[in-house]
C-alpha cells in the first residue's frame, strides 16, 4: 500500500511539472502593432511593379517599418543590377524646402530675427537691389508670395538658371512688380535665397567677388543646415549635395524602356529650393524628429507650429481621419517627352503622430509623375492619403469610400 501511494504523488509531481513546463512555453501572444497595417499596405501596392522605391514609416520616433524594390541603378550603367536598399540615398527636390525653412526659423530665433522682418538688410551689400525688393519679408519667400515669378515673368518655375549666384543676383537686381506681391507663385528662387540669407544671418560677410561668395554661401548654408539639423536628428551624412559616390541612384522612365538613366547630379551651387539627397532610413528619422510633437531636439514646438500652420515651407490636406502636413518632391530630366525619367518623393506627417518617407526613382510615362495611379489616387500625395485611409479602414467588410483622395489637396499640383 506504501509503495502504491509513493507511485501515485511520484506520478502526480511528474504530471503537474509537465503541465508547469507547458505554461512555461506558451507565454500570451504579444499583439501586433496596429500601425504595421499601413507598412503592409504600402509594400503591397508597391512592390514588383517595376519601378524603384524606398519607404520608412515611424510613430512618434520609433521605426515601424520600411520596405523596398528595384534598383538604384542598371546594368546598362553599371556591370549588373544595384538594387534599392533602405540605405540607397536618392534626390528628395523639393522636400529639402521644409528643411531650408526649419533652418532658418531655428538661426532666426537665436538671432532675434522675426518672419515679418524684410529681407533687403541680409542681401550682399554690393547686389543692386531692383524696384520693391525692399518690400519681401521672410516669410512671403516661406510662403511663395515674394512678387518673384522668375526671369520670364511667367511664373514658371526656374531650377539651376535662376537658383546659382548669379541667378539669384540677377532676379534681386530685376526687382518685383507690385501687382505680383503677396500673390502665390511657387518658385524655386524663394527658398534659394536663403542659401544667401542663412550665412549673412549667421555673420558671414559677403566679399563683392562672386566666385568666392557663392562659394561662401553655400558653406554656411551647409554647416548650419548639417550641424543644426541634421546632427541635432541624429543624422550623420557628409556630402548631402552629392549624388551617392561612387555609385550614383539613376532615375528612369517607368515601364522602364532600357534607356540609360538620369544622374542629377551635384546641387552645391543650387541647394536651398531642392538638392539634398538622403536615404529613406535618414529622411523618417530627420522628419519625425521636425515634425512629433513630443521632440523637441531639433526644433521648438514653436518652430513647429510656424511651418505646419502658416505652410512655411510644408503643405497641409485635412480628411476625415484628421490633418496631415507634408511637402512632395519632384525631380526630372525633361518634361515634355513620351518618357521622361527622374524622382517623385514625399514626407507626411499623419495622425497619430505617424511619419511617412517615400522615395521612388522613376516617373511614369507622359504627365512624369508617381509611377502608380488608380481611381483613389492620382500622384504621390494622394496615394500616401488613400494609404493611410485603407489603413484606418475598420475592415468590417465595407468598401472604402469612392473618393479620389487628390480632392483632398489643396495644392494638388506638384513641387
Amino acid at each position: 500500500m506504501k509503495h502504491y501511494f509513493s507511485l501515485c504523488l511520484t506520478l502526480f509531481l511528474c504530471l503537474s511539472g509537465l503541465v508547469g513546463c507547458k505554461k512555461d512555453k506558451e507565454p500570451e501572444p504579444v499583439p501586433e502593432d496596429p500601425v504595421l497595417k499601413f507598412v503592409r499596405i504600402l509594400d503591397d501596392s508597391l512592390k514588383d511593379k517595376g519601378f524603384g522605391y524606398s519607404f520608412a514609416v515611424y510613430q512618434k520616433d520609433r521605426m515601424i517599418g520600411s520596405g523596398v524594390g528595384g534598383y538604384q541603378a542598371r546594368s546598362i550603367e553599371i556591370q549588373e543590377d544595384k538594387p534599392v536598399t533602405p540605405d540607397t540615398k536618392m534626390q528628395i527636390a523639393s522636400m529639402t524646402k521644409t528643411i531650408t525653412a526649419a533652418a532658418f526659423l531655428k538661426l532666426a530665433g537665436e538671432k532675434g530675427i522675426k518672419v515679418s522682418d524684410k529681407i533687403i538688410d541680409y542681401l550682399p551689400g554690393t547686389w543692386v537691389k531692383g524696384p520693391n525688393i525692399g518690400l519681401i519679408t521672410f516669410k512671403d519667400l516661406l510662403t511663395h508670395t515674394s512678387g518673384i515669378v522668375g526671369m520670364g515673368e511667367n511664373c514658371r518655375n526656374g531650377a539651376f538658371t535662376e537658383n546659382f549666384w548669379p541667378g539669384l543676383k540677377m532676379l534681386v537686381e530685376k526687382g518685383i512688380k507690385t501687382e505680383n506681391y503677396g500673390t502665390s507663385c511657387y518658385q524655386n528662387a524663394n527658398f534659394g535665397l536663403f542659401r544667401v540669407l542663412i550665412p549673412a544671418i549667421n555673420g558671414v560677410k559677403y566679399t563683392g567677388n562672386d566666385d568666392n561668395d557663392a562659394l561662401l554661401a553655400f558653406d554656411g548654408y551647409e554647416e548650419y543646415v548639417r550641424k543644426n539639423i541634421f546632427e541635432k536628428a541624429g543624422i550623420i551624412t557628409d556630402g548631402f549635395v552629392s549624388n551617392g559616390l561612387p555609385l550614383p541612384t539613376f532615375g528612369y522612365d517607368f515601364p522602364y524602356s532600357g534607356e540609360y538613366g538620369f544622374d542629377p547630379g551635384d546641387f552645391s551651387s543650387t541647394v536651398g529650393g531642392y538638392g539634398i539627397y538622403l536615404s529613406a532610413n535618414q529622411g523618417v528619422k530627420l522628419y519625425a524628429a521636425l515634425f512629433s510633437p513630443d521632440n523637441n531636439s531639433v526644433i521648438t514646438q514653436d518652430i513647429r507650429d510656424q511651418i505646419v500652420t502658416h505652410g512655411l515651407g510644408s503643405y497641409s490636406a485635412v480628411m476625415p481621419e484628421g490633418k496631415f502636413s507634408y511637402h512632395d518632391g519632384w525631380w526630372y530630366s525633361s518634361i515634355g517627352i513620351p518618357n521622361p525619367k527622374g524622382f517623385r518623393s514625399i514626407w507626411m506627417h499623419c495622425p497619430e503622430d505617424i511619419t511617412v518617407v517615400l522615395f521612388t526613382n522613376a516617373l511614369r510615362n507622359g504627365d512624369g509623375l508617381f509611377p502608380l495611379r488608380s481611381g483613389f489616387y492620382e500622384d504621390i500625395t494622394s496615394y500616401v492619403l488613400w494609404a493611410f485611409s485603407k489603413y484606418k479602414d475598420p475592415g468590417r467588410g465595407k468598401r472604402m469610400r469612392q473618393v479620389n483622395f487628390h480632392e483632398y489637396l489643396e495644392h494638388p499640383e506638384p513641387h
